[in-house]
């Protein structure tokens, strides 16, 4: 009798365990969208010395301080080019600085992610970026450095294709340390 009142209790408590790790794991998720959803509704507002906006072609060629801005989305560079569609929306920015740098908030209760690099190729609507030439990508204590990193936002990713211009380097932090 005792050993059934006993199996029935841990059966209690591993239910309701269960339930609360699900509840956690899907809190977690809805966390780390919520920062892309709200930059994806924002406008895009651009800054720049001088600007050229072809309405036929639907691509924009910016000179001088450029500064893109989305949410908490921020691409800055010297030289910018933009390819739209005939909706309007932005389908890729081609960006030269020395170095372009990209930020944003990726993860709620996590650091800015940074992206550095001679070129940058952002792709709003895919929702990931290419930093070409001297590339890096920092996210707190996390940091990748090679000729070309690729990041993609919406299946959380980091990538660096092989190159004949050297190794990709990579430190990461403990888990435990990734939100500092």
């Amino acid at each position: 009798m005792r050993e059934q009142a006993f199996l029935k209790r841990i059966q209690e408590n591993f239910k309701k365990m269960l339930f609360l790790s699900l509840t956690l794991i899907t809190l977690f998720f809805c966390s780390t969208t919520y920062a892309n959803d709200f930059d994806n509704q924002q406008l895009i507002n651009v800054d720049a010395d001088t600007l050229k906006f072809n309405n036929e072609t639907h691509i924009g060629i910016y000179e001088g301080h450029i500064k893109l801005t989305q949410g908490t989305r921020i691409l800055t560079a010297e030289y910018a080019i933009s390819y739209s569609n005939k909706q309007g929306q932005i389908l890729k920015i081609i960006a030269i600085g020395h170095p372009a740098c990209y930020q944003a908030l990726v993860f709620n209760n996590r650091p800015k992610l940074i992206a550095t690099g001679d070129t940058i190729y952002y792709y709003p609507l895919k929702d990931c970026l290419e930093a070409v030439g001297n590339a890096q990508i920092i996210q707190g204590r996390n940091h990748f450095q090679g000729p070309q990193i690729n990041y993609d936002f919406k299946k959380k990713t980091v990538g660096s294709p092989l190159s004949k211009e050297g190794h990709t380097k990579i430190l990461l932090a403990p888990i435990q340390s990734m939100h500092s």
